[in-house]
């Protein structure tokens, strides 16, 4: 674990791009994407097809994509945290063995309201009920059931046993239904043992192949990153590298970065500043929770644009009445947020709304165009600019 160096914003910015595949080459396939960045926050279900895509090889069509979440490729379930991600199926069993307890007792003081532990098992064994034998089964089906025996069916207590059943394995996604999402049964759609863990689970070796997954996805990360990405403790992780021992280094910050320790694998990409090689202006059009951003809880700063340093680093993604902001995808230069995207998805066309906190530069004009004209391509219809 000795030291390696140390790192200014600049580096360590670049060094994330690299590990996120949003610079040089993307990956094979989208399973691959989300192999390499073990879980993918996907709480706005469609934008986060974008993502994936986006560090994908030719960046497949949303239409492709979604084929693959529907024959099961990945799967969304609520793991790490009290809500959505894609995890591949081999990842699923062991991921929810390591994290589900620590999202059960972050959800505990909700579960009262699903009516005691009787009505609660009533409810998970309907459920299980309802995805057997092959059934895949729309949220609003689930609902009707429910309600059908007297079982919340609405508002939060229906979304919290639907999650417990998630967290406890008997849910899980199925295959899409038009543009509905459905729920299968855990056992059919994620195969047995433990994937890269083998026929048993180990707690401690889960922890290390989250641990590993995390950083040879996010690069130079803190000990307080991984343990809010994750959902685990401070002492966990610490646990965790430890364990890694000599596979894993500090870089200590520099500059900008002064006070901050990252972590980094060894064998992983060794950190790059920006500008080594001949200056090409990057944007990249990121969804609002992009892991890009989700990653990092104590280091996301870092991206905050230093020409308008007034401007969030990170968009406010709840807002009060935890409404989602009309803005909510974000325009970064260089890894740097600029300001904030939605869309007017047509038949057709494609449109952006912008909202920029600083003006764009010829350059960084042409490449929002440029990643403008991808999201349309992989949308399946033209750009129509603004």
């Amino acid at each position: 674990m000795a030291g390696a160096g140390s790192s200014d914003a600049a580096t360590v910015v670049a060094t994330r791009l690299a590990a996120h595949h949003l610079r040089g080459a993307g990956l094979a396939s989208v399973r691959d994407v989300v192999g390499h960045l073990g879980a993918v926050q996907s709480q706005e279900f469609h934008p986060s097809l974008w993502g994936i895509a986006q560090r994908t090889e030719g960046t497949p069509s949303a239409a492709s994509v979604r084929d693959d979440f529907s024959a099961g490729a990945f799967l969304r379930t609520h793991v790490l945290r009290p809500t959505w991600h894609h995890v591949l199926p081999d990842d699923a069993r062991w991921l929810l063995r390591l994290t589900a307890p620590r999202v059960h007792r972050l959800n505990r003081p909700y579960y009262p309201d699903l009516g005691g532990p009787a009505q609660d098992a009533a409810a998970t064994d309907l459920l299980a009920e309802a995805v057997a034998g092959g059934d895949h089964r729309t949220r609003a089906e689930l609902a009707a059931l429910l309600a059908d025996r007297g079982l919340p069916s609405s508002g939060l207590a229906f979304t919290y046993i639907v999650m417990r059943a998630e967290l406890d394995g008997v849910l899980v996604s199925g295959v899409l239904r038009g543009r509905q999402q459905t729920y299968a049964a855990f056992d059919e759609r994620v195969p047995a043992g433990f994937g890269p863990l083998g026929a048993t689970y180990d707690d401690d070796a889960a922890l290390v192949e989250l641990l590993r997954r995390y950083l040879r996805g996010r690069a130079l990360a803190s000990v307080k990153d991984f343990a809010g990405w994750s959902g685990l403790t401070l002492t966990r992780t610490r646990e965790g590298l430890a364990l890694l021992g000599a596979d894993v280094e500090q870089v200590a910050g520099a500059g900008d970065t002064e006070g901050l320790s990252f972590w980094r694998l060894v064998d992983g990409p060794p950190p790059a500043a920006q500008g080594a090689t001949e200056r090409v202006v990057q944007v990249d059009l990121l969804q609002g929770y992009d892991e890009y951003f989700v990653s990092y809880k104590d280091s996301r700063d870092l991206a905050r644009d230093p020409l308008s340093p007034e401007a969030p680093a990170v968009l406010p993604l709840r807002l009060p009445g935890k409404e989602v902001p009309p803005f909510l995808h974000v325009i970064a230069v260089d890894g740097r947020v600029v300001g904030r995207w939605r869309h007017a998805l047509t038949a057709k066309t494609l449109r952006l709304d912008t909202q920029l906190f600083r003006p764009l530069t010829r350059g960084e004009q042409r490449g929002f165009e440029a990643q403008a004209e991808r999201l349309a391509a992989h949308w399946g219809v033209a750009y129509e600019a603004s």
